[in-house]
């Protein structure tokens, strides 16, 4: 008689997650000023901010609030 077991491992980005994905653009335009850096979470522009210390910060905030990945 022979047992076999196999660990079937799935790649960390196939995995099915619930909350969005945040992503940093350049450039553009939030709540009407012209900024440097912007964050999106989906397509929704969620953040905007001339130095990167703050983009940073706040890209850091919504990801350990959960709000995304």
């Amino acid at each position: 008689m022979i047992i076999a077991m196999f660990t079937y491992l799935v790649p960390a980005h196939a995995a099915v997650s619930s909350v969005p994905s945040c992503t940093m653009a350049s450039e553009g335009i939030f709540q009407g000023l012209w900024v440097k850096h912007r964050i999106y979470v989906n397509e929704d522009v969620v953040y905007g901010a001339n130095d990167m210390n703050s983009i940073l910060a706040q890209l850091e905030n919504l990801r350990s609030e959960g709000l995304c990945r």
